[in-house]
Parts: C-alpha cells; sequence; structure tokens
C-alpha cells in the first residue's frame, strides 16, 4: 500500500532533519551539532514503514512561495497525496504567526482541491525553545493556534523536538500520523490492547529496526507522565550509550525521582520486515508479572503472523 506524504514548511524549521532521524536512522546528537546542506527542489525519497510503502517529498523551503503560486510544481507535488505536513518552529510562529497562519490556509486550499481529502497536520518543531510557562501549557497554545490558523477543519498539531530530552515526542507525533495510515498498525495496537486488559499500571509499545516507535497500548491506570518518561528511556538504553548493560529480554529496574519502572525489551521475529522489537513498562515490583506479559504478547503475535 503506497502513501504520498508530503514536508512543507519554511527554510530552517527541521524538514529534512525530520526526515533522516526518522526514516534514514541518523543520531540526533550528531545532527544537533551539523549544519546541513539546505534542501534544493523537491527530493523524493522511498521508505518502509509496516504494512505502508513510504513516498516523502522533502520541499525547499526557500522556494516554498514559489511552489504555491507555480501550477506546473503544485500539480506535481499536491497530486494524490496522503497528508501534508507542515513544519514550523516557535520562533517563526511568535515573529510571523499572521503570514504563517495565511500560508497554511493557502496550502491547505491547494492540498483538498479537485476532491482530495488528504490528512492535514502541523508539526510545531523545536519545542525546546518554547518558554516553559507555554509549554506547560500545550493544550491551551494548541487551541490558540488552531483559532488563528482558522481552518475549515482542525489540523492536527504535534509538539516535537529533536533536542536529547524531547526526541520521545518527535518518535511519538510520527508514529501517530503514520499509524492512522496503516491497517497493520491497527492489527498490531489490537494485539496489544487486548492483552493488556487483564494487567495494570503498564505500558507496551513495537518498534522498528531504526528504534522508532510504530504503535503502543497502555492500560487506563497507567501514569500518564511516565509514557514521555518511557519513550525516553527506551531512547537512552538503545541509541545513547547503555545498550550494551541489557539483556534482550531481561528486566530491568529504573527510578525516576519518587517513582520507578520495570522495563523488558525483546527481540521479535515476525514476518513484518522491518519491526524489531516489543518494549513493555511496568510500575510494579514483581517481574513475573511484566515477564509474563511479554511472553504473551510475543506468543499472540506469533500466532498472528505464523499463516
Amino acid at each position: 500500500m503506497a502513501k504520498k506524504l508530503l514536508f512543507l514548511g519554511r527554510a530552517g524549521v527541521g524538514k529534512t532533519t525530520v526526515k533522516d532521524i526518522i526514516f534514514e536512522g541518523m543520531d540526533p546528537k550528531t545532527m544537533l551539532g551539523t549544519a546541513l546542506q539546505p534542501t534544493r527542489g523537491i527530493e523524493t525519497h522511498n521508505y518502509l514503514w509496516l504494512d505502508l510503502e513510504l513516498t516523502i517529498f522533502d520541499t525547499s523551503g526557500q522556494e516554498l512561495a514559489n511552489l504555491i503560486i507555480d501550477e506546473k510544481e503544485t500539480l506535481y507535488v499536491f497530486r494524490s497525496v496522503d497528508a501534508v505536513i507542515y513544519i514550523l518552529d516557535y520562533n517563526l510562529w511568535h515573529n510571523f504567526s499572521l503570514e504563517i497562519s495565511d500560508e497554511i490556509s493557502e496550502i491547505y486550499k491547494i492540498a483538498t482541491s479537485d476532491g482530495q481529502n488528504p490528512k492535514f497536520i502541523v508539526l510545531f518543531h523545536k519545542i525546546d525553545l518554547i518558554p516553559e510557562e507555554i509549554r506547560n501549557n500545550l493544550r491551551i497554545f494548541t487551541l490558540q493556534i488552531q483559532n488563528i490558523i482558522n481552518l475549515p477543519v482542525k489540523p492536527d498539531i504535534y509538539f516535537t523536538s529533536i533536542a536529547e530530552n524531547y526526541l520521545y515526542s518527535l518518535q511519538d507525533a510520527i508514529s501517530q500520523i503514520l499509524s492512522s495510515l496503516s491497517k497493520e498498525t491497527l492489527v498490531l495496537k489490537e494485539i496489544l490492547d487486548r492483552n493488556l486488559e487483564l494487567y495494570s499500571e503498564s505500558i507496551c509499545f513495537l518498534t522498528d529496526k531504526n528504534k522508532n516507535i510504530i504503535v503502543q497500548s497502555k492500560t487506563k491506570d497507567f501514569d500518564v507522565n511516565l509514557i514521555y518518561e518511557s519513550y525516553r528511556i527506551y531512547y537512552h538504553i538503545t541509541k545513547v550509550d547503555k545498550a550494551q548493560e541489557y539483556k534482550d529480554g531481561e528486566p530491568y529496574l529504573i527510578y525516576l525521582q519518587d517513582k520507578f519502572l520495570r522495563m523488558i525489551q525483546k527481540k521479535l521475529f515476525i514476518k513484518l520486515k522491518n519491526l524489531d522489537s516489543l518494549v513493555c513498562a511496568s510500575q510494579t515490583f514483581n517481574k513475573e508479572v511484566i515477564e509474563k506479559l511479554v511472553n504473551q504478547i510475543v506468543l499472540n503475535l506469533l500466532r498472528s503472523y505464523s499463516s
């Protein structure tokens, strides 16, 4: 199932960086310290995400205005698009919110012309630059942005960053965006949901070969403040400097100030080629409980994909 994604936004907001980290497996630490060459024109890239074949159109920020008015380029870029992802950052929004709003409105009109109905998403990138008082009230800030943009349908807004303490936000956003386009993801989520029904204070997610989170499920009583902490810990374990300390399938206890998580990462060997691991975390001290949960999910996944 092929899907077409369009990355739009002004120069320097991080369009290519997002693509390289999520789909190319680039190290965000390295990218934070490296000045990237700006994209020129329109670049296309093909990737695999579970059952999805993705074609990503990465566009030049310097040529965004021309892209909107040039009929030939507009037809090429927007034809049969499944998701339009407009990327901006706080400094750009703070200084030019009305211009950005008009730009997004024009893009929305083009994207939904000729009967097209793509998903329209705003990626508010570099949230580490947002003042703390705003960052602590993102729900209100989201409503303010949606009211200023004022589209017929309110766009989904995700706040992201590649800064170390916020990288989970980017993984979560892209996971949610792509999961909405993938039937296979729905099947996987149903398996996680079903297996978690008899458990408490737990979260599980599936990851791909680049260690990105594909899909997640949690129990209703899992501490929501620990969701992003779970992502952050998983990122540190797999991508930073502690991967060698943890064995596949072995539970380990992590202390978070006055709270704790017991986490297990289990390698998967099923037919979905770019699916890599199951990760489960629980607030329980009982390691047998989380081991049972992991083994149960793995068994159900193998049964579902053995035929």
